[in-house]
């Protein structure tokens, strides 16, 4: 494996400010103990973080009682006219979920479509999730709604989901769902963790978190985190070694005023990924199956990225029931790669799949900025909510590549012209058994540079009608412009429209409550219609949902029902089959509707659980039939542990992901790939040694089931057979 960089001085950096950290607090702990004098205690009132308040991390819950996410407002997830779903801190170290793919994997409703080992789409709905945000920020990703990183988790509090169109919270209101990662904050009190662990693959990590006063009064606060993991995989030759660092400071500028700013730095670096993945279909139309570990691809290939994020916020309380938020984020990712891309269909003799080598040097840039209002006023004798606000969003996209031409002797080199222009294919002779090794790679050249920029001007209020009847009302207009050229397609566009949303809600008992909601869909495209050759038009619609939402057990214990209804138009049906670098897609009118079920948090003192069952059918209103059949149209997720009264110290648990059978056809080969139903049963134990050290076991995949990630190209790779983790966790 390649080695990272300077990770010994990002460690030493964050020992040193750690020590830091425990260093005042010891400081302010004697100054106490030396200086004890008998006063009146005084009563502060500092501006505290608005996500503070609602950490996971300090409830150790499975649920959270509020939330931003959908509409903006601070209100209930109860009263919140859409289906939200919130991992906790506490999933995520019962059940090591240490990627942002693995938190989705477990979320109720959602699939991780898993096209290459580097390169995901996350599914809600029937349709891809664009939208994901930190802190309720974000840009919407590209058409291919591509996630070309893998973020670690460790510097997140929760992850909510809020499903169906989110036009308030979002620039475009995409029909599936949102994804909003929340950061941790730091603390007032001082705390101090850190963990190591060893599992399959000689899969390394080690993890360090520290959050505390800087002041004696409280007034400044910091937290600094820091990780490393390494290790192979069930794959041949595929490795990766991936580490990041984060700090955040929070300042009491006023009793009025909070002022933070943060960065964290995230690296990645894959040996021998996979761009595409493995033919499912031979020249004659079999599906084809491989041994789990097959991985044609190179030691030199690699996919390196690095992300840097930065934010400052400005909070200022105005009066007793406004308050004004200021927020700017800026984030910069850089991907260096090398890459083989193999596709076609191979004949029995192993001849047939064409390669080619390509590498890539990419930047993207985002600025973020946002201006929020939000608070409460009178109105016919009852005390309203309402928030209003504007951001902007700019991104800067530039991409150079590289061919590679492949010297092995056992490739076939195919001339032709396309077009009045030149071109050659590499064909290999051998495909099941021989990794191209030589590589002649021409220089890098300009290969796409775009600008994008959203304004994005919101504004929502929940009028309570009565105590128990409230009406959600708001709009969102936004102005949305690129201009640029993509790999030869030009990704211009130049849109604006008021996305309206409405939401009602009804509390029949303290216990249930009925909701309504509504919201049109919007979001420019860029690329070009498969068909008509021409740009490709605005994706628009509506979407609907219905349902009932529960608490019980003091809201310890929450319940959803919901049906749901989405209408879209031009929506690109799939990213394009063959040679990645062919940027066309095909679009129809869609319409998806179903029905989901959730339950989570705390069912008794020892059990907690996190429960969903969703089912939907896509159609196509255009073609007929059902559209998108390689996305599984039931879903079942379970995560549950129960501490055990006799041995209190000792906690076990089961997570559960089941989908059913998914297909795709192939048109040119008239023949279908297919993948029966199948599940993942993962397992954990944890025992607390004392109140300073735990000892966890967790197992993927127990019964060791052989499955495809995805395969919405045709192509896929084999998800991972069973494999165990052992860690040590140390608090203070």
């Amino acid at each position: 494996m390649k080695s990272i960089s300077p990770l010994l001085s990002k460690c030493f950096k964050l020992s040193f400010l750690s020590l830091s950290i425990l260093n005042i607090q010891n400081s302010y702990a004697a100054d106490a103990v030396d200086h004890q004098v008998q006063t009146l205690s005084t009563i502060q009132l500092q501006a505290q973080s608005e996500n503070a308040d609602q950490s996971s991390e300090k409830t150790k819950a499975y649920t959270v009682k509020n939330s931003r996410s959908a509409s903006k407002l601070n209100i209930t997830v109860k009263e919140t006219p859409q289906t939200v779903n919130v991992v906790t801190r506490q999933q995520i170290e019962d059940f090591g979920l240490n990627s942002t793919r693995e938190i989705l994997k477990n979320t109720p409703g959602v699939t991780v479509q898993s096209q290459e080992t580097e390169r995901t789409s996350y599914m809600a709905r029937g349709f891809e999730i664009s939208n994901i945000l930190t802190d309720g920020v974000g840009f919407p990703l590209s058409s291919y709604n591509y996630n070309n990183t893998n973020p670690d988790t460790y510097f997140y509090d929760r992850v909510e989901v809020v499903k169906g169109a989110d036009a308030l919270s979002n620039a475009f209101g995409d029909p599936s769902a949102t994804i909003n990662n929340i950061r941790k904050r730091p603390t007032k009190e001082l705390q101090a963790s850190a963990g190591l662990s060893y599992g399959s693959w000689n899969t390394q990590r080690y993890e360090a978190d520290v959050s505390g006063s800087l002041s004696p009064n409280g007034r400044v606060r910091g937290r600094l985190m820091g990780y490393e993991q390494t290790g192979d995989s069930h794959l041949d030759r595929y490795s990766s070694e991936k580490n990041g660092f984060a700090g955040i400071l929070e300042a009491d500028i006023t009793d009025s005023t909070l002022f933070t700013v943060g960065y964290s730095q995230n690296q990645n670096k894959p040996n021998a990924n996979n761009w595409g993945a493995l033919p499912l279909l031979d020249a004659n139309g079999k599906q084809l199956s491989y041994d789990r570990s097959y991985n044609p691809n190179p030691d030199w290939a690699h996919w390196d990225n690095e992300t840097q994020d930065a934010f400052i916020e400005l909070q200022q309380k105005l009066g007793k029931k406004w308050t004004a938020k200021l927020t700017y984020n800026y984030s910069d990712t850089e991907h260096n790669s090398r890459l083989l891309y193999y596709y076609g269909n191979p004949q029995a003799d192993g001849s047939g799949v064409s390669l080619t080598a390509w590498g890539g040097q990419e930047q993207l840039r985002k600025h973020f900025a946002d201006l929020n209002f939000q608070g409460t006023y009178n109105l016919f004798n009852q005390e309203h909510e309402a928030t209003l606000g504007y951001s902007r969003i700019q991104t800067h996209q530039y991409d150079q590549q590289s061919s590679g031409f492949i010297n092995d002797s056992n490739i076939n080199n195919v001339s032709g012209i396309y077009n009045g222009v030149p071109y050659l294919t590499q064909y290999t002779t051998d495909w099941a058994s021989w990794t191209p090794q030589s590589v002649t790679w021409s220089d890098f050249s300009d290969a796409a540079e775009y600008r994008q920029k959203i304004n994005s001007y919101y504004a929502a209020t929940r009028l309570h009608l009565t105590d128990d009847l409230k009406l959600i009302l708001g709009g969102n207009y936004v102005q949305a412009s690129s201009k640029g050229v993509s790999y030869g397609s030009p990704m211009a566009y130049d849109e604006s429209k008021l996305s309206p949303y409405a939401g009602l809600t009804y509390n029949f008992t303290p216990e249930y409550t009925g909701y309504m909601s509504y919201t049109s869909i919007f979001r420019p495209q860029t690329g070009i219609e498969e068909t008509t050759r021409q740009a490709l038009k605005p994706v628009e619609g509506e979407s609907y949902e219905v349902g009932i939402k529960s608490a019980w057990l003091n809201d310890q214990l929450t319940g959803t029902l919901s049906v749901f209804r989405t209408e879209q138009n031009n929506y690109p049906l799939r990213n394009s089959d063959g040679n990645p670098l062919n940027r066309t897609s095909k679009t129809s009118d869609l319409q998806s509707q179903g029905v989901e079920v959730g339950l989570a948090g705390q069912i008794s003192d020892d059990i907690n659980l996190a429960f969903g069952y969703t089912q939907f059918s896509l159609k196509d209103m255009k073609n007929g039939g059902a559209a998108r059949t390689y996305n599984p149209n039931q879903t079942i997720n379970l995560l549950a542990t129960y501490t055990v009264p006799a041995l209190p110290k000792l906690k076990i648990g089961a997570g559960l992901q089941w989908q059913d059978k998914i297909k795709l056809y192939d048109s040119t080969l008239k023949s279908t790939i297919s993948q029966d139903a199948y599940a993942l049963v993962n397992l954990m134990a944890s025992y607390e040694v004392n109140d300073h050290i735990l000892l966890q076991a967790n197992a993927k995949n127990v019964t060791d089931k052989k499955y495809l990630n995805s395969f919405p190209s045709g192509q896929a790779f084999y998800g991972e057979p069973a494999n165990y983790t052992l860690a040590v966790k140390f608090k203070y």
